[in-house]
């Protein structure tokens, strides 16, 4: 059986507090990407205007958590700033997009999230920027910069964060390719949205 792109493939356990944990998390993961953007205008035209006035790339790698997120794509500074200049914003934008959806989701269901093989990316791309993003923490933010084992040890609490992002990470993308592989997908009655006053 094909799947559609409606058909849940994976549910993510946020029982316990899970939940709304993540989500802060995506919140404020987002509130980072924000900044850099320019002020956002409903006319197409003045939007241009912003975006090509606005250089968010200092602002990027003041960073850390952010500068792990954009890597130089080019071993040439000048190039890499370039780069940088021209493609921060799409990708920001799209960034934000993903994190929104991952919090719709997660703040339309009660303990378990049903996630739909159509958001698939969505929380993909989220989750895995969460986890660069908590990981520079540890690491800093060069691309293949490792922690080292002293900090690891005096931050347990955020090296186990990273390990559980992979951990989700992975098990998402997992359940996507068992549901595609069977062609089955997850009951959606087994499913609580929120409604009412809990909405």
């Amino acid at each position: 059986m094909k799947l559609d792109p409606t058909d849940i493939v994976w549910e993510f356990d946020g029982a316990d507090g899970r939940a709304n944990g993540l989500a802060s998390m995506v919140k404020f993961y987002a509130q980072h990407l924000e900044g850099l953007l320019p002020a956002e205008s409903e006319d197409p035209f003045e939007q241009i205007v912003a975006d090509m006035a606005d250089d968010p790339t200092n602002r990027m790698l003041s960073n850390p958590r952010l500068a792990r997120l954009y890597p130089a794509a080019l071993e040439d500074a000048k190039q890499s700033d370039e780069f940088w200049r021209d493609s921060i914003h799409a990708q920001t934008r799209s960034r934000i997009a993903a994190a929104r959806k991952v919090i719709d989701n997660i703040e339309s269901f009660r303990d378990y999230i049903p996630v739909k093989l159509g958001d698939v990316d969505d929380w993909a791309k989220t989750l895995g920027a969460l986890r660069l993003f908590w990981w520079a923490e540890l690491a800093g933010s060069e691309r293949l910069a490792q922690p080292t084992p002293t900090i690891v040890a005096t931050n347990p609490g955020l090296a186990d964060l990273v390990e559980w992002m992979g951990y989700i990470l992975e098990d998402l993308m997992d359940s996507r390719e068992r549901c595609l592989r069977t062609g089955s997908a997850f009951d959606p009655d087994d499913y609580e949205p929120l409604v009412g006053p809990d909405a």
